[in-house]
């Protein structure tokens, strides 16, 4: 198995606020710490319009992370596609891609907050569309020819962008949980980027979809990468007491995500209420919490019940110190990750 860090939100929570300026440095430090510890992936997630200042460009800080790092792969988790032109998403995407000299993953999504649509002059009802598009766009991009393309949004003539990437194409994943998302995602041949929400019995069902969808569309899904992202805290101390230290933490992306109205219960119900406080037990069923031991065993579970591949750990969650996710990481590499093949 290949483990991977983050996603990367750079949030600068009410509970603890940060300067960004600090907590942009922090990321950088630990992802260089990560690739010597030998993790394989570095992820980042984008939103906007947020009080705590949750990254909103992904592909700048993409950049930051390649020129500091020589092996691991750097992705988008995910970068919402709708809200951009793909012209320029191909040209950041083949920049990135030359400084990290072939290590880029675009990850992509639709998005769903109307306040991000909005802003940007977009409508949620064009979101499908304009991502349809903006993937075919992306390819043809990426190509060695000049190319023409004249659509619904978007229309360009005898275009050649330039510079190319080192991969060609770059990789797209996709992250996703709707069924139709889902299947877009296979009927490109994209890999499912499964974030920090649900649990088991959630995690199960969106990739058994995906894996049935890739099917149908005649690949092997055994071929395929199967991303998941999990916060994950390691401690000498155990994992109650190590909860009742972080809780509030961990809780926090769950109550954001609710807040939106894109957290599920174990059933798969949509929670909406920020205030609910099922959301703790949640945040911590789907989370990695606790000593060693307990950490191998959480993730033992859901290697049994998916095929995860990477398993990408969130050890820098809202509110939690630079020194706390570096001596988990730590942590983590020297006594779980050798006992998870």
């Amino acid at each position: 198995m290949k483990f991977g860090i983050g996603y990367f939100s750079l949030q600068s929570p009410p509970h603890d606020p940060r300067r960004h300026n600090e907590l942009y440095a922090e990321m950088l430090d630990e992802i260089e710490a990560a690739e010597e510890l030998g993790f394989e992936n570095a992820w980042l997630t984008e939103h906007h319009f947020l009080a705590d200042g949750y990254c909103p460009s992904p592909m700048v800080a993409a950049g930051a992370i390649a020129a500091r790092t020589k092996k691991v792969r750097i992705g988008t988790g995910i970068l919402l596609m709708p809200l951009y032109d793909p012209i320029k998403v191909a040209e950041d995407a083949a920049v990135v891609d030359n400084i990290s000299n072939g290590r880029f993953i675009l990850g992509l999504g639709l998005g769903y907050r109307a306040e991000e649509f909005d802003g940007f002059g977009r409508t949620l009802a064009q979101r499908k569309g304009r991502m349809e598009e903006s993937l075919e766009i992306l390819t043809k991009a990426w190509t060695d020819r000049g190319f023409s393309h004249e659509g619904k949004y978007y229309n360009y003539e005898e275009l050649n962008v330039t510079p190319k990437p080192v991969q060609r194409p770059i990789p797209i994943w996709i992250g996703a949980f709707t069924e139709p998302a889902i299947k877009r995602a296979a009927r490109i041949g994209a890999p499912l980027y499964v974030p920090a929400i649900g649990a088991i019995p959630i995690v199960k069902f969106l990739m058994d979809m995906h894996d049935g969808f890739l099917k149908d569309y005649g690949y092997d899904p055994a071929q395929f990468e199967h991303p998941l992202v999990r916060e994950v805290y390691v401690s000498p101390e155990g994992r109650k007491k190590t909860w009742e230290k972080i809780k509030e933490c961990v809780t926090y992306t769950a109550k954001g995500y609710a807040s939106w109205g894109s957290m599920v219960d174990e059933k798969g119900n949509l929670l909406s209420d920020p205030d609910d406080p099922i959301l703790y037990d949640l945040a911590l069923k789907q989370s990695v919490i606790g000593s060693p031991e307990e950490c191998i065993e959480t993730i033992n579970a859901y290697k049994e019940a998916v095929p995860v591949d990477p398993f990408i750990c969130r050890f820098k969650f809202p509110g939690i110190t630079h020194k706390e996710a570096m001596d988990s990481m730590r942590l983590f590499a020297d006594e779980v990750m050798p006992h998870v093949k």
